[in-house]
């Protein structure tokens, strides 16, 4: 998307701004290692912010609440967050247009999944998922990354 350019003044010149957000098409799998950014005050090394400009459809299992509200519970252990930081970061998280699965639904794909890789069976829900729907995953854990590669599963990338 493209912002329209402002009336001229006389003698100014026009610059249109380059696009704000990547268009994906298709669901993107979040897991809790990218939402953990939205709302911590850290470095984003793999662009988390921008999959929330994006139009795509987000899933993720509802496991991901949790998990990324524990990576905010260690913030505040370690004096980084404090507590309304932490309730206001999952108000937030929940009040996203995320499509929550249960991540139950998930479990014998994502044990299997697991045997293949040697990899945890919390980790491979989201593996399971992504497969399940075609989606990209989004992640910046670069583990699951790999692992992701390996069983064909698509990464997100902030660049793409």
């Amino acid at each position: 998307m493209t912002a329209r350019p402002r009336a001229r003044r006389h003698g100014a010149r026009v610059r249109e701004r380059a696009t704000r957000y990547t268009i994906t098409r298709g669901p993107v799998v979040v897991d809790a290692s990218m939402a953990f950014f939205w709302f911590a005050n850290e470095a984003d090394p793999r662009g988390a912010s921008r999959l929330l400009e994006t139009e795509a459809l987000l899933v993720a299992p509802d496991l991901m609440a949790v998990e990324v509200t524990n990576a905010w519970w260690k913030c505040l252990r370690r004096r980084e967050m404090d507590i309304t930081d932490v309730e206001q970061a999952v108000t937030r998280l929940l009040a996203l247009d995320i499509n929550w699965i249960a991540a139950a639904t998930l479990l014998r794909p994502a044990a299997r999944l697991a045997a293949e890789l040697g990899h945890p069976v919390y980790d491979c829900v989201y593996l399971a998922l992504a497969a399940s729907h075609a989606a990209l995953l989004a992640t910046a854990d670069e583990r699951l990354r790999r692992g992701a590669e390996r069983v064909g599963v698509r990464l997100w990338s902030a660049r793409a």
